[in-house]
This record gives structure tokens, sequence and C-alpha cells, in this order.
């Protein structure tokens, strides 16, 4: 697996670093998108003048893909302000990129045309992934084609995805003329990961660090199967290897798996000191996907633990970090169960103020599965005070179910 990745993340980094424009399309499993986007945050941590925005929102049509677009970025403006640094408010989205009458790719060169106009003068690229983690049906023919015949501004960046198991787009970008446009089938076939994880961690030809990712593997590997005992002993000493490595993020994200390891045998006491350590190694290091997701675990298991006021700081330490990496699915999981600690705790007032927040994230980026459990949190809150508003709640709530169970269905 991490040979195929690493042969994926540099032809991504040329793919960027390149001085022309260009395009690439990865065809991949609905899984195999987040491996994409892990590696577009690698290449996005390690540059200082590049703006990575990756999108893996699911939507049922191209027009409604570009609909969550827009809503992410409009709702993610002041972060990116901030990424820009820029001292003063962004301008509103473009009134094409909502347009109706308009053709999804003009809506959505609307929004990179926005986003290039943000860009200061200089070597600054901007890189856009469109890896939806369910395709529409529709998207080769109303966004990739489109996007592949069109030509690219000199400071833009396409990544697209296809279906691997149904190429459309994908067959059109290998037989492509235009040199810029790049096409690679992204197989991470499960069987073949593990046995070369394990060839990977023996070969003793391998750079050290390869041979500590592919451990690391393992470890996962490990945990997922319920072998506690051999993922123990393997994130203990990837956690080891890399903080005499100099490379503490990865330590860092070594030692939380170890946190795992405990809260699945039940120690929950030990595996919070063992996150929290985590926590420090994480956040002395510019890895903030890294001490997003430690904060995270860290929290969870408060949360698991009763201790509702510690759990409430560290899930407003992962909402700060999901708001500046520009992750709003990972805001509304993570203020779900801060409302529940607020709950815990008697003030449900609130909880309901943050549970309503949500919510209304949950609508803007269309993400029914959160919002069915925050509906049913607020129907529980306003049952004794507010009929009306409870009665609101369930109804939504019941529509909620219904499009989650058609969906389902299909």
């Amino acid at each position: 697996m991490q040979a195929v990745l690493t042969e994926l993340e540099s032809l991504l980094a040329g793919l960027v670093e390149r001085d022309l424009p260009g395009v690439l399309v990865v065809a991949c499993s609905n899984v195999e998108t987040l491996y994409v986007a892990q590696v577009l945050a690698r290449l996005d941590e390690r540059s200082d003048s590049d703006l990575f925005l990756t999108f893996t929102d699911a939507a049922p049509t191209a027009a409604s893909l570009v609909d969550v677009l827009a809503d992410n970025l409009a709702l993610q403006q002041a972060n990116l302000a901030e990424q820009l640094n820029s001292s003063t408010a962004l301008p509103a989205l473009p009134a094409l990129a909502r347009d109706p009458a308009a053709t999804p790719a003009t809506r959505f060169r609307a929004l990179v045309d926005h986003v290039l106009d943000l860009l200061p003068p200089g070597d600054h690229r901007l890189v856009v992934a469109l890896l939806p983690s369910s395709l529409p049906p529709d998207f080769s023919v109303e966004l990739a084609e489109p996007l592949l015949r069109a030509s690219q501004h000199p400071r833009v960046r396409l990544v697209l995805r296809d279906d691997r198991a149904r190429p459309a787009h994908f067959i059109a970008a290998t037989t492509c003329p235009d040199d810029p446009v790049l096409a690679y089938s992204l197989d991470l076939a499960p069987e073949d990961a593990v046995a070369a994880a394990a060839a990977a961690a023996r070969d003793p030809e391998r750079p050290a660090a390869a041979r500590i990712q592919a451990l690391m593997e393992l470890a996962w590997l490990d945990l997922g199967h319920g072998r506690l005992a051999d993922a123990e002993q393997k994130f203990s000493g990837c956690a080891e290897l890399h903080a005499r490595s100099g490379s503490p993020a990865l330590a860092a994200l070594a030692r939380a798996g170890l946190g795992d390891v405990q809260r699945a045998r039940g120690d929950l006491v030990r595996a919070r000191r063992t996150y929290e350590t985590a926590l420090l190694e994480a956040a002395a290091t510019p890895a903030a996907p890294v001490t997003l997701q430690i904060a995270v675990a860290l929290a969870d298991n408060c949360l698991t633990l009763d201790q509702h006021l510690d759990a409430e700081g560290y899930y407003q330490l992962a909402d700060t970090l999901a708001a500046k990496l520009l992750r709003p699915h990972a805001r509304a999981d993570v203020q779900d169960s801060l409302g529940v600690c607020h709950r815990a705790r008697g003030a449900g007032t609130q909880a309901a103020r943050v549970w309503n927040d949500a919510a209304e994230l949950c609508r803007a980026i269309d993400y029914p599965q959160r919002l069915h459990s925050i509906l049913g949190h607020l129907a529980a809150h306003h049952e004794p005070s507010d009929r009306a508003r409870h009665r609101a709640c369930l109804e939504e709530q019941a529509a909620v179910a219904a499009r989650l169970q058609e969906a389902r269905s299909c």
C-alpha cells in the first residue's frame, strides 16, 4: 500500500510543482478517496505558498455537488482569509456560482475564479480536488468532461475523481493528447495491502522511514482485527522509532494508536494519559490534522469516563482545528458531542445553542447522517417546555430518516 501511495504522492507533487497548469484524474473506489485526500493533506502541510481545497462531500447530482462546494466556501470564508493572510473580509461568492440556470461546470469555474482573485501575487498555486465519496451519476458529463476540455488558469491544479469500477472520463484522460492532463488508477486491494505492508516492513533495503510507515499500517490492521497485543507492540515501537528519528507528529500519531488499543481493552484511564502525551507531542508541531485526530479521540475518551468538563475543552479545541482545516463535517461531528457534554453538566440552554448551530451547518453542507442525530437531541431538549419545537424537530428528523433509508436502498 505504501508504495502505491508514495507513487501517487510523487505524481501529485509533480502536478502541483510544474510550471504549467494541469489536471489529474484519479480512478478509485469510494473508500480510496480518503487516501487521496490524506496524500493531498500531506502535500498541503509541506507547502507554505500553495492553497489546497479538497472536497470529499457526496451529492446526488453534479449541480447539488457545486451547491455543497459553494456552501462550504461561504461558511469557511473567515478561515480562508486567515490562510491567505488577508486582514480584510473576503468578498461574497459570485452570483454566477449560485445561478441555477448556469451549468455545473460554469458555476464551478466561477468559484475557482473567485478564489484565484483572492490569492496574493507571486508563486501561489491553487490546488482544487473534487473527490466526492460517492460520485453523482452525471458527474462525468456535467463536470469532469467540460473541465477536461476547458483550458486551465496557469495557477490552477485540478484533481478529479472517477469510479475505478466504471471509469468514464478516466479513459478520456488516458488518451488525451494534452500534456497537462494526467490519469492514475489507484488500487489498494486489502489482501495486497497487507502483504505489501508486511514485505515493506521486513525489507532491509528500504529506507527506515518507509519501513516504520509499513509497520504502522500493520498496527492499524491488527487493531481493526482485534489483535490487541500485536497492535500494542507495533504502535509502541513506531512511537519510539519516530521519536528517535525526529518525527514528533508521526510519533504522536503512533502513540495515539496505542491509546486506541488501551480504549479497546477498556483501560480508559490509561488511554487518557496516553492520548494527553500524544496531544502534547502533536501540538508542538505544525501537523494540525494529527492534532485534530488526537483531540477528538481524547475528548471521546473523557466523555466515556463521564469527565464532561475536560471533554468539553478537548472538543472545543477540535472544533477550532476543524474550522481552520476547512473540515465542516468534522466540525458537525464535534459539535454534536460538545452539546452532549453541556447537557450532561446541566447546561441545557448552552447545549441547545450548540446543537442549533450544528444543525444549520449540517443543512448547509448536506450532512443528513449527523443532522439526524442532532435533531434527536434537540427534540428531547424541547419536549418538556416547547411542544411546537419538539414536534418540528421530530418531523424534520423523520424526513431525514426517510431520505437516508432511500439512499441505502439505491
